[in-house]
């Protein structure tokens, strides 16, 4: 089993998404609806946004801006750097399944970004300059939600089945695995080699070696 350990514990009640960038930790909480950027080392707070959505379920940052899924809203819902609203989408579905909004989101490029939604159990992608989706792939556990890409692979945390999947980009066929039983994995996301997740229950923030 691969070893987590533990970092710190989030300043927000319910961390429920994390995006890393280069001088902090992105985080979207799902009670406080707050985005929070924390130093990697300690987790002390760099910046506070607010946002305008609703349980919040995960984040991205790309394109010069920062995407939030709005779950209960079913959008994903794109914020500039001081947390202001600059549009709304609707979450993608799969045939006619509007159950659940998204959760876990990953910005590739200016073409491709990634959306987890556990009611239609799938990973799309989608292109941001329209918001279409382009396809989608199946993923082996019910309740996908944290994401990162690398590779031509996604990584996918399933808080149900307490693992972390590797899925083929293009088939959705698991290439590899990782237990985490504690805590629940609920966002997730990659840096300086290690993957980063948070549990919005206990607010523990760990990280796992990525697997060579």
């Amino acid at each position: 089993m691969s070893e987590i350990r533990d970092r710190w514990i989030t300043p927000g009640p319910q961390p429920n998404g994390l995006q890393a960038s280069a001088d902090g930790l992105w985080v979207i909480d799902q009670t406080d609806n707050a985005l929070y950027k924390l130093d990697y080392d300690d987790g002390a707070v760099i910046a506070k946004l607010p946002t305008e959505t609703q349980r919040s379920s995960g984040v991205t940052e790309g394109g010069g801006f920062l995407w939030v899924a709005s779950t209960y809203t079913l959008e994903l819902v794109k914020t500039d750097y001081e947390g202001r609203t600059v549009g709304r989408y609707e979450t993608p579905v799969s045939g006619n399944d509007r159950r659940s909004g998204a959760h876990g989101l990953e910005w590739v490029d200016e073409r491709n970004m990634w959306v987890a939604v556990p009611a239609a159990r799938r990973l799309f992608l989608i292109d941001p300059r329209t918001m279409e989706t382009k396809r989608s792939i199946p993923t082996p556990g019910p309740r996908p939600h944290g994401i990162f890409f690398r590779d031509g692979a996604v990584w996918c945390a399933d808080t149900t089945m307490k693992l972390v999947h590797k899925l083929d980009a293009d088939t959705g066929e698991v290439l590899d695995r990782i237990a985490v039983p504690d805590p629940e994995a609920h966002g997730l996301t990659l840096h300086d080699g290690e993957i980063w997740l948070c549990c919005a229950a206990t607010r523990r923030v760990c990280t796992i070696r990525l697997p060579s």
